[in-house]
């Protein structure tokens, strides 16, 4: 369970991340924040990944509550986070390019998703905290 609230966590702070840009022009007040952020781009990007690559073969969840779209956007939120260390390696420039359009065209979609995902999970935890008290 820990560690699928730790993806929940993940999908939050790499879902505002990655899409800050548009944020940011809505709500000017969190361009703070957001800049303090992305100094860190990178490093955050790879721990949302590898945060959600363990949760793949987290089997104490069960099949029925599995995250499965928490483990897909989290993935998505990593690789859009981190896709400039792929400068650091020798990939194919097609290959690199197809990459990096990828997440220069999807990141707000993904970041977004991630944000609202993290949200749900947030509001379904805490009904379910209210409805053991009820």
């Amino acid at each position: 369970m820990f560690l699928v609230g730790l993806l929940v966590i993940a999908n939050l702070v790499g879902g505002f991340l990655a899409s800050s840009v548009y944020l940011t022009e809505r709500i000017p007040s969190l361009k703070k924040v957001s800049d303090a952020l992305a100094k860190f781009k990178i490093p955050i990007g790879l721990i949302v990944f590898a945060i959600a690559f363990v949760n793949i073969f987290n089997f104490n969840v069960g099949w029925l509550h599995y995250p499965k779209l928490s483990l897909i956007s989290g993935l998505l939120v990593g690789f859009v986070l981190s896709v400039d260390i792929l400068n650091k390696f020798d990939i194919d420039e097609n290959t690199k390019n197809k990459l990096f359009n990828f997440a220069s065209k999807y990141h707000i979609v993904i970041g977004l998703l991630a944000l609202a995902i993290g949200i749900i999970k947030i509001l379904k935890l805490f009904i379910d905290v209210v409805n053991i008290f009820l």
